[in-house]
C-alpha cells in the first residue's frame, strides 16, 4: 500500500476504450494517484500486474472471457496486499456480495459521481471499505429482519457486548479512530477487538466482517447508539 505521501498506484481493466480514457482523466487529475497501467481484459490484467504492480485495481464486472468478479478472486488469491473496486453498471446487491466475497473492498456504480471513485480509491489505499450507498441500501435492505424478529445470542458465533459494538460501528462505515472516539476507548483496543471479531466469526479482513454483519442485521441504525465507555466530557 501506498505510504503517507506517495502516490497511490492503480491498474484500470476494462474493456472499453471510452470507458478507460474517461477514468485516467478523472483520476489522473487528482493529486496523489497514478494509473500504472491499463487492461482490456482480465487475461491481460493478470499479465501485466507483476510487470507493474499497483496498489488498486479498479474491475468492471463484464468483461470479455474470465469476467471481473473471477478476476479479483485471483488478483486476491495471488497478490493479497492489492485492493480490489468493482466499477459497474449492475446497481444489484447480489453482484455486490459476489464481488465482496471474491475480496472486493469497495462497489461503485458507473453513473455514480467521479468524486465517490476518487474516495474509493483513496479508501482502497488505507484498506478502508466504499460501497455506493444505493447498492449498500439494497444489500441492507435484503437482510433487514421482519419488525420484532431478535437474533439468539449463538448466531453471533460467541461476541462479547463490545465486539458486537464495534462490528456494528464498523458495517456503518466508521474508521478505527472514529469508532474508538465513540466507544471512549483506544484506538489500540478497538484493533484488538477486531482480531477477535475476525477470528470467532472466519474472516480474514474488514470488508467481509462488514458483509457478515449486514447480512446479520448488526448494523447500527442513526436511531440506535452503542454506550460508551464512560460518559464523555
Amino acid at each position: 500500500m501506498a505510504g503517507r505521501g506517495e502516490s497511490v498506484n492503480v491498474m484500470l481493466v476494462d474493456d472499453h476504450e471510452v470507458v478507460l480514457e474517461g477514468l485516467i482523466r478523472i483520476l489522473e487529475k487528482q493529486g496523489g494517484i497514478k494509473i500504472v497501467s491499463v487492461a482490456r481484459s482480465a487475461e491481460e490484467a493478470l499479465e501485466k500486474i507483476d510487470r507493474f504492480p499497483p496498489d488498486v485495481v479498479i474491475v468492471d464486472i463484464q468483461l470479455p472471457g474470465m469476467n471481473g468478479i473471477e478476476l479479483i478472486r485471483r488478483i486476491k488469491s495471488r497478490y493479497p496486499d492489492i485492493e480490489a473496486i468493482t466499477l459497474t453498471v449492475f446497481d444489484d446487491e447480489q453482484f455486490a456480495k459476489q464481488a465482496i466475497k471474491a475480496g472486493a473492498i469497495g462497489y461503485v456504480i458507473k453513473d455514480a459521481a467521479k468524486e465517490e471513485l476518487v474516495k474509493a480509491v483513496r479508501a482502497a489505499a488505507k484498506g478502508e471499505s466504499l460501497i455506493s450507498t444505493s447498492v449498500a441500501r439494497k444489500l441492507i435492505e435484503e437482510i433487514s429482519e421482519p419488525a420484532g424478529r431478535k437474533k439468539r445470542e449463538e448466531e453471533y458465533e460467541g461476541l462479547s457486548q463490545r465486539e458486537l459494538d464495534v462490528i456494528k460501528l464498523m458495517a456503518r462505515g466508521y474508521n478505527n479512530r472514529q469508532i474508538a472516539d465513540i466507544l471512549f476507548i483506544s484506538e489500540h483496543t478497538v484493533k484488538v477487538h477486531i482480531r477477535n471479531i475476525f477470528r470467532k466469526i472466519g474472516v480474514t479482513d474488514r470488508t467481509n466482517a462488514v458483509l457478515w454483519a449486514i447480512e446479520r442485521g448488526l448494523v447500527l441504525k442513526d436511531k440506535d447508539t452503542v454506550k460508551p465507555d464512560k460518559p464523555p466530557v
